[in-house]
């Protein structure tokens, strides 16, 4: 499946209904790679109904976007504070359902007495019971804080803020004159823009170019999309409109340094109207 296109719910119907062996199914809702989204609310149901378990990677969607383990009918949802909470990269968090908890118990193989196994960790988020290890006491009071940060601001509000800015970036990437890499922006992702580079244009350079010039660190592709594309965050606290104008300020000028054809100022321009839309609104 092309990396700039999203995981069609009625083929995994498909393959599930050709391999009733499969009972667990694992899915990324966002990835990263390519800033495509994969829905998760439609393939969990499509999952449910065949009677596996879906587990979600939701690391960089959760508390960005609309997305929960109940409404995926997600047997294992993971995620973390650090992208689109602001916090440290160091605490993983996770939700099991009790599906998946019977799981787990009924297989004697299921690994225990260690830092990764669920079982040991059932019970420590009770206010009775032990940490089954020596805690991360400053990450924890770390992701206490951004959660009282996060439910201050309002859920609703927080999946605005990134979807606005969001849109701010890509409506200016595109007036500039450069594709984004999803193949519809129906798949792209609120908390990051991926943006194709130009023919004859490889991603490395530019991204030294946006470091170099204007101080402004954006990510690679990955894999197969190394080289080919660019990455721009908008998670937690660069999740502002403000950081979108910077964004593309520098891939513009970055892009223009090294030869590209590209309208950095109807970029800016469009870029502002969006906000000032939103602002309108």
């Amino acid at each position: 499946m092309p990396y700039d296109t999203a995981i069609d719910p009625e083929q995994v119907r498909a393959f599930l209904e050709e391999h009733p062996e499969v009972k667990v199914v694992c899915v990324c809702n966002h990835d990263t790679p390519s800033g495509t989204l994969n829905d998760i609310d439609a393939i969990g149901a499509v999952v449910a109904e065949a009677g596996a378990l879906l587990l979600v990677d939701a690391v960089s969607s959760w508390a960005g976007m609309p997305t929960s383990p109940t409404s995926s009918q997600a047997a294992v949802y993971v995620t973390g504070p650090n992208k689109c909470l602001g916090c440290p990269p160091s605490l993983s968090l996770v939700a099991v359902s009790e599906a998946a908890w019977a799981k787990i118990e009924a297989n004697p193989d299921a690994p225990f007495a260690s830092m990764l196994s669920f079982t040991d960790w059932k019970n420590a988020w009770k206010r009775t019971e032990p940490f089954p290890f020596t805690p991360s006491v400053a990450e924890l009071n770390g992701l206490n804080a951004a959660l009282d940060r996060y439910l201050e601001e309002g859920p609703e509000a927080v999946w605005k803020r990134h979807a606005l800015t969001a849109r701010v970036c890509r409506e200016g990437i595109k007036a500039m004159g450069v594709e984004l890499w999803p193949v519809s922006e129906d798949i792209a992702s609120p908390t990051a823009t991926a943006v194709k580079m130009p023919d004859g244009i490889d991603a490395g350079p530019v991204l030294v170019e946006t470091r170099a010039r204007y101080g402004i660190s954006m990510s690679a592709g990955r894999a197969e999309t190394r080289g080919k594309l660019i990455r721009i965050g908008h998670m937690g606290p660069t999740a502002q409109p403000a950081y979108a104008l910077l964004a593309v300020s520098a891939m513009g000028g970055a892009l223009k340094a090294l030869g590209a054809k590209v309208d950095v100022a109807a970029g800016l321009a469009a870029a502002q109207a969006a906000w000032d839309a939103a602002i309108d609104e």
